[in-house]
């Protein structure tokens, strides 16, 4: 993973989510008992799911930028709007991840205003 590729955390914890009965049902096998230190909590499952549904708002922003291989200014920031304002409604539905968005959204004030 690199530092700015936020996507593949994204997509990852993605997989993971949808693979979770796959990779519960693994890790408790009795002949799997040297990964059984590696099984997610459900705590652990909580926090990814909240970190997915986060880093979904980046992802669906970067599905609706224009196809063009660079985006034009016109498609960009009506794209950059609505993942601030769906960050900001994720943060008043969801108070306990508030810390976390906020802090990409001072991120997004930033280099938006």
């Amino acid at each position: 993973d690199v530092h700015t590729r936020w996507d593949s955390v994204y997509y990852m914890i993605n997989r993971l989510c949808e693979m979770r009965p796959v990779v519960d049902h693994f890790l408790a096998l009795p002949n799997h008992n040297d990964l059984a230190k590696y099984k997610i909590t459900p705590q652990e499952w909580v926090v990814m799911q909240d970190i997915e549904v986060i880093l979904s708002v980046c992802c669906n922003m970067h599905q609706v930028m224009p196809g063009e291989r660079t985006p034009i200014l016109s498609g960009a920031i009506p794209s950059f709007e609505q993942f601030m304002t769906r960050w900001e409604r994720l943060h008043e539905n969801k108070p306990h991840l508030a810390q976390f968005i906020d802090k990409g959204l001072e991120w997004a004030y930033m280099y938006y205003v």
